[in-house]
């Protein structure tokens, strides 16, 4: 399967929990000689597998993509720590991903710049003051949080929103960032642009992307290239199946 469409973006997602002891050498295989040493460098087992099955699906998500074999694909990073695809030269296809330790992502499109974060749902870091500064909430919203309806959901959509759009702009979260304003406009679907109006920062579309339990996720895409209505952008869902694609080159090494 090759990307093809102009109008579609693919979201792959996958469960550290749903891999055995024994398929974690496979997964690691995926990974590069670098990736692996970064992975050697988490404390927790549950940090460095989260690593691990996100770096692989990375890979099978663009590998399939591109329609070439997953050991083609070479890696580095810019200045900003924005992930770049520097073989096959491609640059035509946008792509990021995000992990949690109970969920992996990874988004690749050709609409444009793309963003994609994931959060476990954690009600204990679920405060409004850690969004004041970064995203304007519209004041019904912000009361009904303060009564504490449902506030972890509420509160981790629009993290994940603020994370994604950064990605989306070609660098992380950072206090020297300006505030931005999430338009709600249909079910799922948002409006995210500067809150100050300031013309040198492109509007995107976001989505609240459909989660398991625990987990809240979310995409957004560069809204010049991404359509003029939300919703009109086909996002398709992908399920990896690591043991039977193509596996790239070399012995399965653990970690």
């Amino acid at each position: 399967m090759s990307i093809n469409q102009a109008g579609g973006v693919h979201v792959w997602a996958a469960h550290p929990k749903d891999f055995d002891e024994a398929q974690w050498s496979g997964l690691a295989a995926w990974l590069d000689s670098f990736e692996r040493f970064r992975a050697c460098l988490f404390r927790l087992e549950a940090d460095r597998r989260a690593y691990i099955l996100a770096h692989a699906l990375r890979r099978l998500a663009l590998a399939s993509a591109l329609a070439v074999p997953p050991g083609e694909l070479s890696f580095s990073s810019a200045a900003s720590g924005k992930p770049l695809l520097t073989a096959p030269e491609d640059p035509g296809i946008y792509f990021s991903h995000a992990r949690t330790r109970s969920r992996v992502v990874c988004a690749v499109t050709r609409i444009g710049p793309v963003g994609i974060d994931v959060e476990s749902l954690d009600g204990d870091t679920a405060e409004l003051d850690l969004l004041a500064g970064f995203v304007e909430l519209p004041d019904a919203l912000r009361r009904e949080m303060e009564r504490g309806g449902d506030a972890p959901r509420h509160f981790f959509i629009y993290w994940t929103l603020l994370e994604a759009y950064w990605k989306s702009r070609g660098c992380g979260l950072s206090f020297a960032n300006p505030p931005i304003r999430c338009h709600k406009t249909g079910p799922g679907w948002f409006k995210v642009s500067p809150a100050s109006g300031d013309a040198s920062l492109a509007c995107a579309w976001a989505i609240s992307l459909t989660s398991p339990p625990g987990c809240v996720a979310s995409l957004v895409l560069e809204g010049r290239r991404a359509g003029a209505a939300a919703g009109g952008i086909n996002v398709i869902h992908h399920d990896p199946d690591f043991f039977r694609a193509a596996p790239p080159a070399g012995q399965p090494q653990q970690p």
